[in-house]
């Protein structure tokens, strides 16, 4: 979490990076939840994305692989070659991108944000190659059921939930937007337009 102390009477903290700070969340569940060890917070990459549709059915969060299907770098679709374009931060290759809304994500409770968090970071395929956690014949994201997908990482979450209220994090994910930009003097982020596949050859 990036925080810089204010000079101010009010001793306010002055910056806080959203992208970061859950970061270091998502680090935390990779340490504490078995069901989450395979992922490398070093290649994943958290951004912020505006959404002020706040009507039923509007998006929290969403995952995006940066490659194809079993980790392959190229697709062949109808005569065609396609590849993603490479994502690189501090020397490292990102994997994937996970994309919170603004406000709707910071909004909910803190629980729920977790359960946001852990719905997106279980679309991660278990090797970890760039490629979304498939089920089935036909490699479905959710399998028959979003219910039965979030059940898979439920006891984990009630787990998770235990250990990191007593934290720092926890102050952090209780509050609102409208808390944030109260209580830091600059709420920053970083933000990405979704790389899309492109033709090559």
């Amino acid at each position: 979490m990036t925080l810089e102390k204010s000079s101010s009477a009010t001793n306010r903290t002055r910056e806080i990076n959203l992208s970061a700070a859950l970061k270091d969340i998502v680090a935390e569940i990779a340490h504490r939840a078995p069901s989450f060890a395979h992922i490398d917070p070093k290649k994943l990459h958290i951004c912020i994305s505006s959404n002020r549709n706040n009507g039923r059915g509007a998006t929290f969060g969403k995952l995006v692989p940066l490659k194809f299907k079993g980790g392959q770098e190229l697709m062949y679709y109808r005569g065609r070659c396609y590849t993603i374009p490479r994502v690189v931060q501090d020397d490292t290759r990102i994997l994937y991108l996970i994309y919170f809304y603004s406000p709707r994500f910071f909004d909910l409770s803190a629980q729920e944000k977790l359960r946001v968090i852990f719905h997106e970071l279980y679309h991660i395929n278990p090797d970890f190659d760039g490629d979304i956690r498939r089920f089935g014949k036909s490699g479905s994201a959710h399998g028959n059921s979003k219910k039965k997908f979030d059940l898979r990482f439920e006891m984990e979450l009630r787990e998770f939930l235990v250990q990191i209220a007593a934290t720092p994090h926890w102050d952090f994910l209780a509050m609102d937007t409208a808390a944030l930009f109260a209580s830091y003097d600059r709420v920053v982020s970083h933000r990405m337009r979704t790389p899309k596949p492109m033709i090559i050859g």
